[in-house]
């Protein structure tokens, strides 16, 4: 017998039981599609695997679309059905904190919170609302010299 629970945390699956073993995607609203899905595309590089109808876009990262679809890791779907909202943060893991929130912000976003570090954590964190107000989260694990790098860029010391 294996021991499911160093897998499973404390939901350990059984004869008429089950277990939530990750999560398959995330909705963000998007009243217009089209317009958001290119500001996804080119303020955090995702790529666009497919489409649901009428309504909803799917992306992931990878660097083409075929490695972008077979990565199985957590997918971003734009859906026009739901409303945006600030209350709902969508967190995305990256590496240049500082780089992304730039590029966000040159195709739109307005940034919320600028990166900065979270001490004892080893982590920057960032927030930007998207063209269509929607909260996100951008984080790396990482130092603050990359924090000094964003302040230079803005003009600040």
């Amino acid at each position: 017998m294996t021991d499911t629970k160093s897998s499973y945390g404390e939901a350990v699956p059984g004869e008429g039981g089950g277990a939530v073993i990750g999560i398959g995607y995330v909705r963000i609203p998007a009243p217009e599609l089209e317009p958001l899905a290119e500001f996804y595309k080119k303020a955090l590089g995702l790529v666009e695997i497919g489409r649901i109808f009428e309504h909803a876009i799917l992306f992931n990262v990878g660097a083409t679309r075929e490695e972008a679809a077979a990565n199985k890791r957590v997918r971003v779907i734009l859906d026009n059905r739901m409303t945006p909202n600030d209350q709902n943060l969508r967190v995305f893991v990256a590496k240049g904190v500082t780089d992304v929130m730039l590029r966000a912000k040159e195709n739109g976003a307005t940034i919320a919170t600028e990166p900065s570090s979270i001490p004892g954590l080893n982590f920057i964190v960032g927030t930007f609302r998207d063209p269509a107000g929607n909260v996100i989260e951008v984080m790396e694990d990482g130092s603050d010299r990359e924090i000094s790098s964003w302040w230079r860029r803005r003009g600040r010391k």
